[in-house]
């Protein structure tokens, strides 16, 4: 009734590399013991609301770093803050102040030691420093940074389109861009636990996009207020049969739950998404059966060389892969690009979006990712994560900027 192909590919390497080191391990290169002597930072600001279950983001306010070592450099982004407008970098980037200084093999060393239960940097803060560390040793080896990473898929995967608002006109409007912009193959609605809106929604963007597409939800563990899976299960029958695909987090719920919900609900997938955070934690767990779909979700792996072995190990159960987004407007799009193509996932949500993104777009020079001819997101490897910026042109776009 809808289309539910996905793109594949082979598990070329796949056992060997689920046992291979992880990148935090590689210590004995003399790579690793450049210094990093100067760390900059650039605040971009997005005004756009945004709407999910557990409330609104009416500002946020993203940082992008680069980490340089002599002519060598290294690029990454995470979200500073959240309805934080008077957020100053300075203040901010206080846990990066001891950073400057260390070696490579010193930073790394720091990273390992985070990958505990209660780190003393964020998940967010370890994976935003990993990435740019990851893109500074690339260029530094010439070496692509999936290389590193020992990632060897190469196909070209779509881009998902995902719509975060409630109001039906914004939605609309939404959903036409998707057409206009070859992006709506593949959607992605934000859900918010309330069935009749959620349906609304839907309707909304099946009566734009069509029947052909993939449609999946994310209701943030929005559904609060069953008795029991079969009611939850009820609810996502209705939402089925109104043309959704897959719901992601559709609820808070244990392992046993998901995998029983799973087998109550048909042909609708499944995704599991805040169960694989952190990837350290993920690897351990026995995660077979929970979803058909199981989502990496940028800013809350902690490590993006963990999560690339996470993402390897779904593939290795037979279920289907999807690399999410944590709203991400800058660097950050094409090293989640560059992950979803090297571990052949079905798509990719981390996309500069032709709003948010807006400014950040009129910066970039080169990248290694790229819009093929059918609209896919296409991989020309190049020395780390490629990502080559006119930062004359991002002093412009930025609000603030700071150098440590």
């Amino acid at each position: 009734m809808y289309r539910r192909e996905f793109l594949e590919t082979g598990a070329r390497g796949l056992l060997s590399a689920l046992f291979l080191p992880t990148l935090l391990s590689f210590k004995e290169k003399d790579s690793h013991n450049h210094v990093i002597d100067k760390i900059e930072l650039y605040r971009y600001d997005v005004n756009i609301p945004r709407y999910f279950s557990f409330g609104t983001w009416l500002n946020r306010q993203h940082v992008y770093m680069k980490i340089s070592s002599g002519n060598h450099y290294g690029w990454a982004e995470m979200t500073g803050g959240i309805n934080k407008p008077d957020l100053d970098l300075n203040q901010w980037a206080e846990f990066l102040q001891p950073l400057k200084g260390m070696t490579i093999n010193q930073l790394l060393s720091y990273l390992e030691k985070n990958h505990v239960p209660k780190p003393k940097l964020s998940w967010g803060k370890q994976e935003f420093l990993e990435i740019a560390l990851l893109d500074l040793l690339g260029r530094i080896e010439n070496k692509p940074a999936l290389e590193i990473l020992n990632l060897t898929e190469t196909r070209p995967v779509p881009g998902l389109f995902c719509i975060l608002d409630k109001d039906i006109e914004n939605v609309k409007k939404n959903a036409e861009n998707s057409v206009k912009h070859n992006l709506s193959s593949f959607m992605k609605i934000k859900m918010y636990g309330d069935l009749s809106l959620d349906k609304k929604v839907l309707k909304t963007v099946r009566d734009i996009i069509g029947d052909d597409s993939f449609v999946l939800s994310d209701v943030n563990e929005g559904y609060k207020n069953w008795k029991d899976i079969d009611e939850l299960a009820g609810i996502l029958k209705e939402l089925h049969a109104c043309g959704l695909n897959a719901v992601e987090d559709p609820a808070k719920m244990s392992r046993e739950q998901w995998i029983e919900l799973q087998n109550k609900v048909g042909s609708l997938d499944l995704i599991p998404d805040v169960p694989m955070r952190p990837s350290w934690e993920a690897m351990k767990k026995d995660i077979n059966g929970m979803g058909r779909i199981y989502n990496i979700h940028p800013a809350c792996m902690g490590s993006i060389s963990i999560a690339s072995k996470l993402a390897l190990k779904i593939k290795g159960l037979g279920a289907k892969l999807m690399v999410g987004d944590a709203s991400t407007t800058g660097p950050s799009c094409t090293v989640w690009q560059q992950i979803a193509i090297g571990t052949g996932a079905s798509w990719v949500e981390a996309i500069e979006k032709f709003d948010d993104s807006e400014g950040y777009l009129t910066c970039i020079k080169d990248s290694a990712t790229y819009r093929d001819k059918d609209g896919l997101f296409a991989y020309k490897p190049k020395p780390g994560f490629g990502l080559e910026l006119d930062e004359d042109q991002l002093r412009k776009v930025c609000s603030q900027y700071t150098t440590l």
